[in-house]
């Protein structure tokens, strides 16, 4: 049972972010001991009970353990941060369970008497209603784990919460089918959303507050056959928004794109599929403009970060105030450069590159694979070629890959498949996470932008012009040497940043 366990200068010493822990050892020790002695019971057998302490020689602290469990006490050392991150989950759990077993009890109690107060307006909104603490405790859970998504997924019998975390879905915890449609309720008065419908797919939206920050939720429902399954999009403020060093982007790519967003005119494409970063990206390129001399105004659906100094709409399809509507306005507020949510018709393709040619800077995202699919795109959308030629300057193609967490990063001896696929040395080694607590024993911690820069030179805008061809456009890319987004995450898997599965991963949806 016990991993990584040392001894250092004749001090037991353990690694809790390498350990199995076993929960029915926690069971043995109250919570108010743990919080008051930073200590963590990791696993026990019939005779002994074996502590991590951040005080390995604490002589009443074993005295203690050993008359509440009437077993033997083995200490042994860790860090305390460490430890403390160990009871913040064992708490976090604690109060779920205890939240879940009142809940349980308030439905039977409801279901013998009607005039209950879950029957009120009361339960769905007071600070002390179990349910409100179930519902708050879900939201906390996915904010310290740095989830982008909330997913509460009806069942037969239970429903199944998940988090989804550097893009992946991960089980967070299932709840009986029962108390569901109390957190539905709760969710759905917050959010504005009408509780009586629920035939419908309703969108609606929220603040969240915690003792540090506010966060802003998009909430999002729909009818399933086992009830109404919800979805939760955490939008993380703008002291949030990162830049494109951070993002992943090269110090020479940063310095490319600093210099096309100092252009006076033309069209800056992020291209990607959904969920590749492409609106993070544009917000790192806000970031980085003159917002005091130049008149930068977004239109987008919705705004995600505010950001000082740039004036920003939000789309509202009832209203009549669509993406070509409103860029039509836009134009005429005098602006220097436009930054578009999305291109996604043919009408605000064709209004974007007209403003383009005129004298503004427009940046916006397409849903395309690579970068030279995105003139192909402009074209069927009813562009003609020669003004995609003319108002194209740059063109991003973006992808996220999952980081190795470096705090369980071990180096290993690659297959022959790996050598074969990677064209790697025969000495050369790869990457991967063992798994811990810092990454919820998953071996990734945070994401990182692969990418593809194409430049719209004279020798591209005459292909673009002469051909609908865009194999001929990647053929050129590849002859001026211009870096795929595949051998892009082939160099990050061979320094170590990624791993050799995220880059299969990645080939397995990129088809050239």
């Amino acid at each position: 049972m016990i991993i990584n366990s040392k001894n250092l200068n004749n001090i037991n010493y353990i690694d809790l972010d390498y350990l199995d822990i076993n929960y029915n050892a926690v069971k043995l020790i109250p919570k108010e001991i743990m919080n008051k002695y930073f200590l963590v019971p990791f696993n026990f057998d019939k005779d002994t009970i074996s502590i991590a302490s951040i005080d390995f020689n604490n002589k009443k602290i074993i005295d203690d353990i050993k008359f509440l469990t009437n077993k033997e006490v083995k200490i042994f050392y860790s860090d305390k941060n460490k430890i403390l991150k160990i009871l913040d989950l064992i708490n976090e759990k604690e109060n779920t369970d205890i939240i879940l077993e009142q809940l349980k009890k308030d439905y039977i109690n409801n279901a013998n008497n009607k005039n209950t107060e879950t029957d009120g307006f009361s339960y769905y909104s007071s600070e002390n209603s179990p349910i409100v603490k179930l519902t708050n405790s879900i939201i906390d859970g996915a904010i310290k784990r740095r989830a982008s998504d909330i997913h509460f997924e009806p069942f037969e019998d239970i429903t199944l919460i998940r988090y989804r975390i550097d893009g992946i879905l991960q089980q967070y915890i299932t709840i009986p089918k029962k108390i569901y449609f109390f957190i539905c309720t709760r969710i759905k008065i917050q959010s504005g959303m009408d509780i009586a419908d629920k035939r419908l797919p309703q969108d609606g939206k929220l603040q969240y507050k915690t003792k540090e920050k506010i966060y802003d939720l998009r909430v999002s429902s729909i009818p399933t056959i086992y009830g109404e399954k919800i979805v939760l999009r955490i939008l993380y403020k703008k002291e949030e928004l990162m830049n494109l060093k951070e993002l992943g982007f090269s110090i020479l790519d940063i310095q490319l794109i600093e210099s096309f967003l100092k252009s006076p005119h033309g069209i800056i494409l992020v291209t990607g599929p959904t969920g590749s970063g492409k609106t993070t990206t544009l917000y790192s390129m806000l970031n980085m403009m003159d917002k005091y001399d130049k008149n930068i105004i977004t239109i987008e659906d919705p705004v995600e970060y505010t950001i000082k100094g740039v004036n920003q709409v939000n789309v509202n399809n009832k209203a009549g105030l669509t993406f070509s509507s409103g860029l039509r306005s836009i134009l005429r507020q005098d602006p220097d450069s436009i930054m578009i949510g999305e291109i996604r018709d043919e009408e605000t393709a064709k209004i974007a590159v007209r403003a383009a040619i005129t004298g503004h800077l427009i940046f916006s995202t397409l849903h395309t694979n690579d970068a030279a699919s995105s003139i192909i795109r402009l074209v069927d959308m009813g562009v003609p070629n020669y003004l995609v030629a003319d108002s194209l300057h740059l063109c991003i193609a973006q992808r996220l890959v999952r980081t190795i967490c470096k705090n369980c990063k071990k180096e290993y001896i690659p297959s022959f498949e790996e050598i074969r696929n990677l064209n790697l040395n025969t000495n050369e080694k790869l990457y991967k996470g063992k798994g811990c607590h810092e990454c919820n024993n998953t071996g990734y911690k945070h994401r990182t932008v692969v990418y593809e820069i194409m430049q719209i030179d004279e020798t591209l805008r005459k292909l673009i012009i002469d051909e609908k061809n865009v194999d001929k456009l990647r053929n050129y890319n590849e002859q001026i040497g211009m870096n795929s987004i595949k051998n892009y995450c082939r160099n990050l898997v061979i320094k170590g940043i990624t791993t050799y599965e995220e880059y299969v991963k990645l080939c397995s949806g990129y088809f050239y």
